[in-house]
């Protein structure tokens, strides 16, 4: 058989790390390896996180029949759906992991059942439902130029609006205590949340396909001057995790580049928090990567799921009341948000949780739950449509932000609260952009 060569005339042969990129990058079964070894992080990061026992090897077993999903990522084209659907398939894993060592009384076996189930659902619609959307609405490149530097514009009066409510220059540890003694109208809320989670990480991946990197700085700066008034994490994380996410989508074919940008962070933690020594600058920078890339980003929302399987397993389900508008038409067994009840019962947090806890188990139940996430499916596979003319560096930064928020928040809350409304629109209008720009 020839050696592998550099394409040349020459019949040089490859390097050692070329041949083995070239085998992740052509070969399907690179992509294999890729989602088979990110399962394999996700029970070792759950295991390092105290999630584990002498039962391991049984929920090893249990967890890695989540490979009878990778013939839908080997076989689905790279899409919004696909992002989001990687990231759930993540989470679900991690919950399987999760039944198989929770002291919560709920029936762990039909949760395993209705978690997969779910996650099937979900996965279809939102993996291959790609066709474009007719555009009704044309933007020549000009005028999308001139209407994302608007959004900066509109962005900096925003963090002038929010700051007018209080300020305070604190670390993260203290953050969490100050930030409920911000009352902000709902209003200026809800265009936070669409300037944070859409307007501005769209901002930084279009200057940045544009080459334009001075803007594209000032979109992540402006995204990390709203810490002071909304001491939210996720701000702080934007800085690193925009910029990442941009780097890897240029580097990368972009489904192997969906499971790095997920795989190389958690990686990264799990490593760095097993050999730092016990003490030090070394293991305080250990034990922050492990807590954001493998504790907050993996174990958190397979967590919720865990918290909500147990909670609606003894107490009645929500019937959607959580929406603002279905609560105006029923009676709903809940006077407020879930957030607190869930504080008081498990001591986990103000714990919000994605479409597969709260659209899925809350609203109807483990049996119901794989129709409401099908419906879910649906309503992400319009991002499907609405970017399938965009190159995927594009859409995966624009959507870095988002994507975090769906894992932790019900879709209804991403919708208007974390600015997926406004980024679908945002993608809408957009004018095709050539392979040069990508």
């Amino acid at each position: 058989m020839p050696l592998p060569t550099d394409g040349c005339t020459t019949g040089k042969k490859l390097p050692v790390f070329a041949r083995f990129r070239n085998f992740f990058e052509r070969h399907p079964a690179g992509l294999v390896v890729l989602l088979v070894l990110y399962l394999a992080i996700v029970c070792l990061s759950l295991a390092s996180a105290g999630v584990g026992n002498q039962y391991a090897l049984h929920a090893a077993a249990g967890t890695f029949l989540m490979v009878g999903f990778v013939p839908l990522f080997l076989r689905a084209r790279f899409s919004f759906g696909y992002l989001v659907g990687f990231s759930f398939y993540g989470m679900m894993a991690g919950f399987i992991w999760i039944t198989y060592f929770s002291g919560l009384s709920y029936d762990h076996a039909q949760a395993r059942i209705s978690a997969i189930a779910s996650l099937l659902t979900f996965l279809l619609p939102v993996l291959f439902i790609t066709a474009p959307l007719q555009r009704r609405i044309a933007v020549s490149p000009q005028t999308m130029d001139r209407l994302t530097i608007l959004m900066l514009a509109f962005a900096a009066v925003i963090l002038v609006w929010n700051v007018r409510y209080g300020i305070a220059l604190v670390g993260i540890g203290e953050a969490g205590t100050l930030r409920a003694t911000f009352i902000r109208p709902a209003l200026l809320n809800y265009v936070t949340g669409s300037v944070i989670g859409a307007l501005l990480p769209f901002a930084f991946a279009y200057f940045a396909l544009r080459r334009r990197y001075l803007l594209a700085a000032i979109s992540i700066v402006l995204i990390v001057s709203f810490y002071p008034a909304l001491l939210n994490k996720t701000v702080l994380l934007a800085a690193v995790w925009l910029p990442f996410l941009f780097l890897v989508f240029q580097i990368f074919e972009p489904r192997r580049a969906v499971v790095l940008a997920l795989l190389l962070p958690s990686a990264f933690g799990l490593v760095l928090y097993h050999i730092a020594p016990n003490a030090g600058p070394v293991r305080f920078l250990a034990e922050h990567a492990f807590g954001l890339a493998n504790v907050r980003m993996l174990a958190i929302p397979s967590l919720a799921m865990n918290y909500y399987s147990d909670f609606f397993a003894g107490n009645p389900s929500t019937y959607f009341c959580q929406i603002n508008l279905v609560r105006s038409f029923v009676d709903c067994p809940y006077a407020g948000q879930l957030g607190p009840i869930f504080e008081a019962r498990y001591h986990a947090g103000n714990l919000n949780a994605s479409l597969f806890a709260t659209e899925g188990i809350a609203s109807v139940g483990p049996l119901w739950a794989p129709i409401s996430t099908f419906l879910g499916g649906l309503i992400l596979s319009v991002g499907n449509r609405v970017s399938a003319r965009l190159p995927p560096p594009l859409i995966a930064t624009s959507a870095g932000l988002v994507m975090q928020a769906l894992l932790n928040v019900p879709l209804s809350v991403a919708v208007l609260s974390n600015g997926l409304l406004a980024l679908l629109l945002l993608w809408y209008v957009t004018p095709e952009m050539s392979d040069q720009d990508a």
